[in-house]
């Protein structure tokens, strides 16, 4: 989980540009990457879509090859965004701007619908 600090950093960024978008950890291992919704956001989804009931915390997803791993980035964040929060991607992106997808320990930005959604599409 990220700091105060790193919060504040968060809200800074929100505060220039007027948005701020659901956050979406991604921590690597050596056999897979899991993704996690910040706790802030899953507050902010649940205010924003109260019909909606998803326990689904963290998903860890397997790969054998970092590399292989590397060819699937921003082919799934889609589906990832929707089973985390248990919301279609574009009502998401439509009700917060975005979704960014960051490493946990550095808050380094590794991704981001929908850019990301644009970037699969062309490939």
């Amino acid at each position: 989980m990220p700091s105060s600090a790193a919060r504040r950093t968060q809200g800074n960024a929100a505060a220039l540009t007027g948005e701020l978008p659901l956050v979406v950890y991604v921590a690597s291992s050596l056999d897979g990457t899991s993704f996690a919704l910040d706790a802030e956001s899953q507050h902010r989804v649940r205010a924003q879509f109260p019909g909606v009931r998803v326990s689904t915390r963290r998903i860890f997803i397997s790969h054998d090859t970092r590399e292989a791993f590397n060819e699937s980035i921003g082919r799934f964040e889609d589906q990832i965004a929707v089973l985390l929060t248990g919301v279609q991607t574009d009502a998401l992106v439509t009700q917060f701007g975005s979704i960014s997808f960051r490493d946990p320990q550095s808050e380094r930005e590794v991704g981001r619908l929908p850019e990301l959604r644009r970037a699969a599409q062309r490939t």
